[in-house]
């Protein structure tokens, strides 16, 4: 995958992020290889299915600790880090969806 359009749902990166905003992901490996403390990322994770949120560290193995934005995120502190290998995409860009009525 070069890039994928992604409609956010659920607000566990807002306010930056909030449900219904979209996001282009990059999923190529010279971008995947560069990751950063910082990127967003798009990930599989297993008893959640494809989550969304910020890389706050890296981990000496290579795994990845991410963090939602919002106090209620299920994030590295409920399922641990996060490997390399269930990262699809990098956020690359990101559009304001309609507000919520």
């Amino acid at each position: 995958m070069l890039f994928k359009i992604v409609r956010i749902r659920g607000d566990s990166l807002s306010p930056l992020y909030r449900d219904g905003d979209y996001v282009i992901a990059s999923g190529q490996r010279s971008r995947l290889s560069r990751l950063r403390p910082g990127d967003v990322i798009l990930f599989r994770q297993p008893g959640y299915g494809q989550l969304i949120k910020r890389i706050e560290r890296i981990e000496p193995c290579g795994s990845l600790f991410v963090l939602g934005s919002a106090p209620d995120s299920t994030d590295s502190r409920a399922f641990g880090p996060v490997p390399r290998s269930a990262v699809s995409g990098v956020v690359v860009a990101h559009f304001r969806g309609q507000a919520r009525r």
